[in-house]
């Protein structure tokens, strides 16, 4: 699993020689291999869900109601979740961003299936976020774009010098919190204004 990992985040899936990528460095034979995998998409399969179902736990408890905690309090915790993911575990985030275009349909459904939950899940806090506040939000829509947008900082994070991380993380977490509870406007605005939402506290969003 960790030759794997380590090959297909430098070679992609289809660069990925099975034998002389994985199969040598970790030191198992062809015949053991094929006990436990049928092909090299399948061991990939295995790793992405490893990597999916750790990922979904993490934000479950990033998104646990705490008292006093607002919702902006939760946006912010979530993207700084999501950047110290990108620090900890930076083959596995190379790993989902490059297979996103991968010719292996497999790899797409579960890439798929991984991002459909992760927008099922902001949806619901979108949901409780707007039942509390008395206003009326698109949430499911609302998810689907604020994953992109996690999806783009991620890429962003990832490819940057690691010399530059520091203060680029400082900047993508007020702009990813800002544009998100409050979209345009609150960029352009004074940094102490009001974003809508800001003073309601979530209910219990656990799925």
């Amino acid at each position: 699993m960790a030759a794997g990992r380590r090959a297909f985040a430098v070679k992609g899936l289809a660069g990925t020689n099975l034998k002389n990528d994985i199969l040598v460095p970790a030191g198992v034979s062809v015949g053991s291999f094929y006990h436990q995998f049928r092909d090299k998409t399948e061991l990939l399969l295995a790793i992405m869900e490893e990597y999916a179902q750790a990922f979904r736990t993490r934000l479950r408890e990033t998104r646990r109601p705490r008292p006093g905690r607002t919702a902006l309090d939760m946006a912010r915790d979530v993207y700084a979740m999501i950047l110290d993911n990108v620090e900890e575990n930076p083959d596995l985030v190379s790993i989902q961003l490059r297979e996103r275009g991968s010719d292996e349909e497999r790899v797409r459904h579960s890439l798929r299936t991984a991002r459909e939950r992760w927008i099922a899940s902001a949806a619901e806090d979108y949901r409780s976020i707007s039942n509390a506040s008395g206003v009326e939000v698109e949430a499911h829509l609302l998810a689907s774009l604020t994953v992109a947008l996690a999806l783009g900082a991620m890429a962003q994070y990832l490819e940057a010098p690691r010399s530059q991380r520091r203060a680029l993380r400082e900047r993508l977490l007020d702009g990813l919190v800002r544009f998100t509870m409050g979209g345009i406007p609150a960029l352009v605005k004074p940094a102490e204004a009001v974003l809508p939402f800001e003073k309601f506290e979530p209910r219990n969003l656990d799925s």
